[in-house]
C-alpha cells in the first residue's frame, strides 16, 4: 500500500510539472531564489516582441519600504557597452571613422603606449591590451569622476598587458577610449550621443547614465554583501564604489521595457543599416546574419543581464551582487531551450571593491611537488589545495570534484587547450562569490573548471587574479607573499620587463648568444626547456637524447635532453653549461622551477615586472 501511495504520488507531481508552461516554469524557479535571499530584480521574457512575462521580485530600497517595480531602474553594469558598441557602428556607417582607425588618428594626445597601433576594432573585441579602470586609483577618485576624460588618469601611462592584437583581455578602458572617440568625432558628449542617437530613436525613456547625485524617481539601490574588509552579514548601499557618473564602459540605467525596446530597434535595424546590425551581432562585416547576442553586467549590487535569441528576449536585471541576474538568466534560457547555462555571454566584471587587502599576506608553500601549492579558500569553504602556475593563461581554474562540492553556478563557457595551440576543448565557466587567498579577498571571480594537474591539487591560480598587488614566491624560505605597491622600474640586470604571451609572463633571454622567447612558468619542473626546433642552432655538448615523456591536454610528447655549452643569460643570472629540455610542442621556451628554485621571485602583473633576488 505504501509503495502504491508513494507511485501514486509521483505519478501526480509529475503529471502537474508536465502541465506548467515554460513562464509557469520561470516563475516558480525566481520565486525559489527569492525565497532563498538569491534575488531581487526584474524578469522579462518576451517572444517576438511581445512579454509573455514582466514581473518584479524583491526591494528597491529597503530602507525606505519601496520594492522593486516591473518599471524600476537598474544599474546595467557592462550592458551599455553594447550602446558604445552600436555607437561606433554608427559613426562607421555614416564614413565618420573606420574600424581599422588607430586611437591616434582622433585622439593624437591620448596617454596610453602604442596609441598609433591600436585600432578601434580592438578595443571592440579586448584585443587592444589595454587594462582596467578599477582599483586603488579607482577608489580614491572615484566620486570625481563626473566626465570621461575624468577616466583617463586611471590608466593613462599603465604598459599594455600584450602587444596589439596578440591576445584578449576583457577591458575597461578599451571602452572609455571608443567613448572618448565617439565624443570627439561627434563633436558631442558621449551621453548626449547616445540620447540623441539611440536612446530617444528606440523610444527607450528611461534610460540614461545618471549621476550617484541625481534625483531620480524610482531608481534601485544596489545592496551588496562586499565589504571593505571581507563579506558583510547583511546587505549594504553600494553607493561608494559607484562613480559620480558612469562612463562608455558601464554603469548607466535603464528599466527591463527600455531594454526589449532597444532589442526590437535593433533586430529591425532602425538604429543601423542591416549590414553593420549584422555586425553588432557578429563582430563581422558581411558575417553569417544570426542574430543571437548575450550580454552582462555585473559589480557591487549590480548584476544584469540581456540576451537576444529571436523569437526570444530575456531580460533579468537585479540590484543584488553577481551572479544573482546571470543565475536566473541561465535557469530562462535552459526552460525555454535557449541554449542553456552554456551560452557563452559578452560581459566582465567591473568590480570595484573586487580586491580587499589589509597589510602583507604571508603563506606557507608548498614545494613536494616541483611546483608551488598554497591553500585557499572559495566562497568560505574549504581550505583547498592550489598550485600557483604563472603559465596558465586563466585566472582560477577548479576541478569538477570542487565546482560540484560548491555547487558553483555556471554563467558560460570558455574554449581551452595546450601550448601547441591544438587540441582546444569547450570548458564551463562558472562564478565563484570569493576567493580568499590568507587575508587577500577577492570577490566575485570567474571560474573554470578543468583537471587537476597533480593528485592531490584542486585547482590553479593564475598571477591574473593578483593584477594590481605585488606577488613573491620566496623559493628558499617556501612561502608565499601578497601585498600592496609596485616595483621599482626595471634595470635590465635584477628587474626585468616582461611581456604577457597567451596570458602567460614572456621576456627575452640569451643562450649563447641567441635571444630566446621564454614564459616564466612555475608551473613547470624543468630548468630550462626549449622547443626542438632550436636545438640545430645552439651550441650543445652532445645530441639531445630522450629522457623523459611529457602530456598535456591532448597531446603524449618525449621530452630531450642536452647540456649547452656556454651561458644562459636571465638578465644579470648567468647559467654556465646548464642542461637543457628540448620538446616538440611548446613555441616557445620555458623557465621552471629548477631555476626558480634558489630564488625569491618577485612579480608586479600591473607594470608587467619581475625581480630574481638570490
Amino acid at each position: 500500500m505504501k509503495t502504491l501511495i508513494c507511485t501514486l504520488a509521483l505519478l501526480i507531481a509529475s503529471t502537474l510539472a508536465a502541465q506548467q508552461t515554460p513562464i509557469d516554469q520561470i516563475n516558480a524557479a525566481v520565486d525559489k531564489a527569492a525565497s532563498e535571499d538569491k534575488f531581487s530584480g526584474v524578469v522579462l521574457v518576451a517572444k517576438d516582441g511581445t512579454p509573455l512575462l514582466s514581473r518584479a521580485w524583491g526591494m528597491a530600497d529597503p530602507a525606505k519600504g519601496i520594492a522593486n517595480r516591473t518599471d524600476t531602474k537598474f544599474n546595467l553594469g557592462s550592458i551599455n557597452k553594447i550602446f558604445t558598441h552600436v555607437a561606433i557602428g554608427q559613426l562607421a556607417a555614416a564614413g565618420k571613422l573606420s574600424l581599422t582607425d588607430t586611437i591616434a588618428k582622433h585622439l593624437p594626445d591620448l596617454p596610453v603606449p602604442s596609441a598609433d597601433k591600436i585600432t578601434i576594432e580592438q578595443l571592440l573585441q579586448h584585443r587592444s591590451g589595454l587594462g582596467d579602470i578599477f582599483g586603488p586609483k579607482f577608489m580614491t577618485s572615484h566620486a570625481s569622476l563626473r566626465k570621461l576624460s575624468d577616466y583617463v588618469p586611471l590608466f593613462a601611462g599603465a604598459p599594455l598587458q600584450f602587444e596589439p592584437g596578440s591576445d584578449q583581455k576583457y577591458s575597461n578602458a578599451g571602452f572609455v577610449v571608443l567613448g572618448l572617440i565617439i565624443e570627439k568625432v561627434s563633436g558631442q558628449s558621449y551621453y548626449d550621443y547616445i540620447r540623441d542617437h539611440l536612446t530617444r530613436p528606440a523610444g527607450m525613456t528611461d534610460t540614461a547614465s545618471y549621476a550617484v547625485d541625481d534625483d531620480v524617481p524610482n531608481r534601485a539601490v544596489g545592496l551588496t554583501k562586499r565589504g571593505p574588509d571581507g563579506p558583510l552579514a547583511t546587505r549594504q548601499n553600494n553607493i561608494n564604489t559607484l562613480p559620480a557618473r558612469p562612463s562608455s564602459a558601464g554603469g548607466g540605467y535603464s528599466t527591463a521595457a527600455d531594454l526589449l525596446r532597444f532589442s526590437q530597434a535593433l533586430l529591425a535595424d532602425k538604429l543601423l543599416p542591416k549590414r553593420w546590425t549584422d555586425w553588432v551581432f557578429s563582430s563581422k562585416l558581411d558575417g553569417p546574419g544570426q542574430r543571437n547576442i548575450g550580454v552582462a553586467g555585473g559589480s557591487p549590487g549590480v548584476n544584469a543581464v540581456l540576451e537576444i535569441a529571436p523569437p526570444y528576449t530575456v531580460i533579468v536585471m537585479s540590484n543584488f551582487d553577481p551572479p544573482a541576474a546571470m543565475e536566473v538568466g541561465s535557469e530562462v534560457r535552459q526552460i525555454l531551450g535557449m541554449g542553456g547555462a552554456e551560452r557563452r555571454q559578452r560581459r566582465g566584471p567591473e568590480g570595484p571593491g573586487e580586491v580587499m587587502i589589509h597589510g602583507k599576506v604571508q603563506l606557507p608553500m608548498d614545494l613536494t611537488r616541483h611546483v608551488p601549492v598554497i591553500e585557499a579558500k572559495v566562497n568560505g569553504k574549504g581550505p583547498f589545495h592550489f598550485q600557483v602556475d604563472t603559465g596558465f593563461g586563466g585566472m582560477i581554474q577548479v576541478t569538477p570534484a570542487v565546482a560540484k562540492t560548491l555547487e558553483l553556478p555556471v554563467i558560460g563557457e570558455s574554449i581551452g587547450g595546450d601550448p601547441s595551440g591544438k587540441n582546444q576543448r569547450t570548458m564551463r565557466v562558472l562564478s565563484a562569490e570569493s576567493v580568499d587567498v590568507g587575508d587577500a579577498h577577492f570577490g566575485q571571480v570567474e571560474v573554470v573548471e578543468g583537471g587537476a594537474h597533480f593528485e592531490g591539487i584542486d585547482g590553479v591560480i593564475s598571477l591574473q587574479l593578483f593584477n594590481g598587488l605585488i606577488v613573491t614566491f620566496d623559493y628558499p624560505n617556501s612561502r608565499f607573499n601578497v601585498d600592496g605597491g609596485a616595483l621599482p622600474a626595471a634595470d635590465g640586470a635584477k628587474i626585468l620587463t616582461y611581456r604577457v604571451e597567451h596570458g602567460v609572463p614572456n621576456i627575452d633571454i640569451d643562450v649563447a648568444g641567441q635571444k630566446v622567447s621564454t614564459d616564466i612558468d612555475s608551473g613547470s619542473p624543468a630548468l630550462l626547456s626549449m622547443p626542438l626546433s632550436l636545438a640545430k642552432s645552439l651550441p650543445l655538448a652532445s645530441e639531445p637524447q630522450v629522457v623523459g615523456h611529457g602530456r598535456t591536454v591532448g597531446n603524449e610528447f618525449d621530452i630531450y635532453s642536452a647540456p649547452l655549452k656556454g651561458e644562459a643569460h636571465v638578465g644579470a643570472i648567468a647559467l654556465t653549461d646548464p642542461r637543457v629540455d628540448f620538446v616538440d610542442l611548446f613555441p616557445v621556451a620555458n623557465l621552471g622551477f629548477r631555476f626558480l628554485k634558489d630564488y625569491v621571485v618577485t612579480f608586479d602583473p600591473a607594470n608587467h615586472r619581475v625581480r630574481f633576488v638570490k
